[in-house]
């Protein structure tokens, strides 16, 4: 790529003029909100604000677990959070068996910008459950701490030290009298849930005997720091009902958040989806029926009670039109398969159910963005659709889908028995054959796609999935293909895991226990510099050369410098060379010598120009003028181990007057004049991206001092 600069001789420091752009913002959209908590939002659709970048490189990594496992990764790891300003909200886990931290870096190139080390104990589990912070619409971060406690932190866009603090829905100085007794009986349990007041909402888990009667159910802490529970037994109205299952993190309706969709469980696995009362925690009633849904297995009449197990990650979801989608495990087993379940926002009517449910929460996809889609549904569901090999008849070709919840279709599975669920309007194999499971009978397993919730991207009509096999999808529901594809890992067992985007449309995706930001390959830019020339010596111009993001992998760049109407040799020394960014770095720097002389050379008259309204009269030396910046169009070349872009520049007006009440406008010929513009063109690459500079030079003044005898 061949970086352009350019001399102008001028009295006055010289204008910068960008020349190379990131892309405008998309006209008419608004201000993207950032990815504020599991799912995206407090109804778990899992819709992007604005469009995803490409996926073509890795712009930087860092790991979300410092001590994980060897083999496979039964950890649900927590969703990295990203602020309107472009922040990165990252959960690290520690230690082997627990510890976590918060960590903020910029998006741009992983920078750290702060980070807070937390108390966090687990509960008791099997997969180690998710550690969730959320952001609220203020970006205050909370994130949970021990004895059933959270803290908070504003300002996290700073690297500055930020108002922070703690809080406890059962009081904070009751907390703070006996901390021992909480930390050890009382845990968060679930990714915290924020609405748009700033009130947070939780489930906790207690084990032993908790202070203060605590039993396992759902905390609310409201912004001012008020806080209440209720235990999840009484929530239900149902003795047998002791928990909140792990991950399961409470939702809220969508059209007034009046409605807090929680789920509770019996240790035998059965359960039910509640609809509480946002602000007092009471179970809801609609014409004097109760919000509570039964979470049965829909086979048979759905008679018997589905397994809601702590290893899941499915959290309830909150449709457009108010209906809530929450997966399960089938009873009996159907090959780990298990169900989504569908039912009205009221929770007195059970719908259509899902052929998948087991550890996903499902996403909302407009039906617009499925061109071939000709139902009457006005939103469709996407669904990981793994289906296990040897399992229940499983074939091993594991799916996503896209699916109608308000069409049919039969389940094909034997132990089905013919029921009917959502119907399939897209569904796309992953491409990986998985050799552990290939046999006579399923010669054509493939490995298993790997989401606990995806990230569904309507700009461009696609969803980031990411699979078991290292790999991150873009799945295009025009074409219904997988249409790009990026390696993280080599590839590894391991429990589901998020995916988030941010507010430029950088992907993040966690795959072998590492984050990576994956979006667009780097764009460069140069900045234009001012200086003054002395009269022998050299002074130095130094130009900026950046990239938009930083890379996982070295980028080379070659330099040069041009003619323009300054000379080379006479006016500045020549040079050419190759800058290389290390992984990581986003700026490098070129250093011009610009010489120095007092040779005294004739002037050309200026031309006549018009005076501009507020501009200061002009004293016997040359103004820089600029138009606007203007925004410019950029676009990428091909790859050959280096990146080469194409670029254009915006020029601006150079202004001179001689006496105070009157302006003029410089046009330079091209001739070296004294008190003229002198230009000196750096190209970066074949593709002339140019940044300009100016030499100031002071003969002329000089000479005008010289005349008053000043000299």
């Amino acid at each position: 790529m061949l970086l352009s600069a350019r001399f102008y001789r001028s009295v006055v420091p010289l204008a910068v003029v960008l020349l190379l752009a990131i892309a405008a913002p998309r006209a008419g959209a608004t201000p993207p909100p950032g990815w504020r908590t599991f799912a995206g939002n407090s109804q778990h659709t899992a819709q992007a604000a604005t469009a995803t970048q490409s996926l073509d490189v890795r712009h930087w990594s860092t790991p979300v677990d410092l001590a994980p496992p060897d083999g496979e990764i039964l950890i649900h790891y927590g969703s990295p959070l990203v602020t309107p300003a472009n922040t990165v909200i990252i959960p690290v886990k520690t230690g082997a068996t627990g510890g976590y931290r918060v960590e903020a870096r910029s998006s741009k190139d992983g920078a750290l910008k702060w980070s807070a080390t937390t108390d966090y104990i687990l509960p008791s589990h099997n997969w180690t459950p998710s550690y969730s912070p959320a952001l609220d619409l203020n970006n205050r971060l909370y994130f949970p701490g021990a004895g059933g406690t959270v803290y908070y932190r504003d300002n996290v866009d700073s690297s500055a030290p930020a108002a922070s603090g703690q809080l406890a829905f059962f009081g904070l100085d009751v907390y703070q009298g006996n901390p021992s007794s909480f930390d050890s009986t009382v845990f968060v349990n679930t990714p915290i849930t924020v609405d748009s007041a700033g009130t947070i909402y939780f489930g906790f888990r207690t084990g032993g005997t908790a202070p203060l009667g605590l039993q396992s159910g759902i905390a609310r802490i409201d912004a001012n720091g008020n806080g209440s529970w209720v235990s999840a037994a009484t929530a239900a109205g149902d003795v047998n009902i002791t928990r909140v299952p792990h991950q399961a993190a409470p939702a809220l309706r969508n059209n007034d958040e009046q409605t807090l969709y929680v789920v509770v469980a019996a240790d035998s696995g059965g359960g039910y989806l509640l609809g509480l009362d946002s602000t007092t925690l009471g179970l809801k009633h609609v014409s004097g029926v109760p919000m509570r849904a039964a979470l049965n297995d829909p086979r048979n009449g759905g008679t018997s009670a589905a397994l809601v197990f702590d290893d899941s990650s499915a959290s309830p979801m909150v449709g457009p039109d108010g209906d809530v989608y929450y997966g399960v495990l089938g009873n009996p087993f159907n090959g780990s398969r298990g169900w989504l379940l569908h039912f009205s926002g009221d929770l007195t009517q059970t719908k259509t159910p899902g052929a998948f449910g087991w550890d996903n929460t499902a996403a909302i996809v407009p039906a617009s963005a499925v061109s071939s889609y000709t139902g009457t549904s006005s939103y469709l569901v996407f669904s990981k659709y793994n289906n296990y090999a040897g399992l229940d008849g499983g074939d091993g070709v594991n799916k996503i889908a896209i699916l109608d919840p308000n069409a049919t279709q039969a389940e094909s599975h034997s132990s089905s028995n013919g029921l009917l669920v959502m119907k399939e309007v897209l569904t796309i194999a992953g491409p990986t054959p998985d050799p552990e499971h290939i046999t006579p009978q399923t010669p054509n397993a493939v490995r298993e796609w790997c989401i606990n919730t995806a990230a569904v991207d309507p700009a461009t009509n696609s969803v980031m999935v990411n699979s078991e096999d290292g790999k991150l999808y873009r799945w295009d529901l025009s074409t219904n293909t997988l249409s790009q594809v990026i390696t993280l890992t080599k590839g590894i067992g391991e429990a589901y895991t998020p995916t988030a985007v941010g507010p430029d449309g950088t992907v993040y995706a966690i795959n072998g226990a590492i984050l990576d930001a994956v979006g667009e390959r780097p764009t460069i830019s140069i900045n234009d510099v001012s200086v003054t020339e002395r009269n022998s010596g050299t002074v130095a111009a130094v130009f900026t050369v950046s990239l938009s993001y930083a890379s996982s992998e070295s980028l080379s760049v070659a330099f040069a410098t041009a003619p323009g109407t300054a000379t080379a040799g006479n006016d500045y020394q020549n040079i050419s060379g190759t800058l290389t960014f290390a992984p990581g770095q986003t700026t490098k720097t070129i250093t011009v010598a610009v010489k120095g002389d007092t040779v005294i050379e004739p002037r050309q008259p200026d031309q006549p120009g018009q005076r501009h309204a507020g501009e200061r009269p002009g004293r016997g030396h040359h103004r820089q003028r600029r138009r606007p910046a203007q925004a410019l169009h950029h676009r990428r070349v091909r790859r050959r181990r280096q990146y080469w872009y194409d670029a254009c520049h915006v020029q601006g007006h150079a202004h001179a007057g001689k006496r105070p009440d009157r302006h003029r406008r410089l046009r330079d010929r091209g001739r070296h004049r004294d008190g003229r513009r002198q230009r000196l063109r750096a190209h970066v690459g074949p593709a002339d991206l140019r940044a300009r500079g100016n030499v100031e030079d002071d003969r002329r003044g000089r000479r005008r001092r010289h005349r008053q005898g000043t000299e």
